[in-house]
């Protein structure tokens, strides 16, 4: 008996390989708004950096608290295991102390944290990518680690417990990430919505770092 073309295409694409080929272009565009690159080259002022945690941990607040109260089954079998990052943000907050956050990267975040507590309620499978995107954006943590380290003399975890989560293991904790996504996700129509979540997830933290880069070198404002 020959699987039904549905049935096929479950088995031939995963819900993360999905995700990282549909959503290739606009995480592209979110790495090229000029914040990043004032990390990159080390010349990010340490209160905008600040700025930048204290709207990371926003969002990861109200979704982190969604996912926790989540009774969905495809959402208790991806999101157990993985480490939650709002109490790292806080950590990090207290040590840089000061943060400078724009005007428009405020009502940016306070508009993602609206459409997070949605979907929550509404759809909360979606949640799952959002957690996508930003549990992939520590996949370049360790260089972009090395940078604050040097920029701002942390030592140790020291003002870097966001970007030291996974010690020396990120990518096993990646790989293991993948599989209870893969595991937890096998409906067409569930990867589909989760796709979609994952590229308005691009698009929003796009623009809370477009409001973060208003009057750095590089940007063009």
């Amino acid at each position: 008996m020959q699987p039904s073309a549905s049935e096929s295409t479950t088995e031939q694409t995963s819900l993360m390989d999905r995700l990282k080929a549909e959503t290739a272009q606009a995480h592209a565009e979110t790495e090229a708004i000029p914040f990043n690159a004032g990390i990159m080259a080390k010349t990010m002022p340490q209160a905008r950096y600040a700025g930048q945690l204290s709207c990371w941990c926003r969002v990861h607040e109200v979704l982190e608290s969604a996912l926790n109260a989540s009774t969905d089954p495809v959402v208790q079998g991806a999101w157990p295991g993985t480490t939650e990052r709002a109490p790292l943000l806080e950590a990090d907050l207290k040590w840089h102390v000061e943060a400078d956050v724009p005007s428009d990267a405020v009502q940016a975040t306070t508009d993602m944290v609206d459409w997070v507590q949605a979907v929550g309620s509404d759809d909360p499978r979606c949640l799952l990518g959002m957690l996508y995107v930003l549990e992939g954006s520590t996949l370049g943590g360790m260089i972009l680690g090395k940078c604050i380290a040097e920029m701002y003399g942390c030592e140790g975890d020291a003002g870097l417990a966001y970007y030291s989560a996974h010690g020396n293991k990120v990518m096993p904790n990646w790989m293991e990430f993948k599989a209870r996504m893969n595991a937890s996700v096998t409906s067409l129509e569930d990867q589909d919505r989760i796709v979609d979540a994952a590229g308005e997830t691009f698009r929003r933290l796009g623009l809370i770092l477009t409001g973060l880069s208003l009057g750095l070198p590089g940007s063009d404002d």
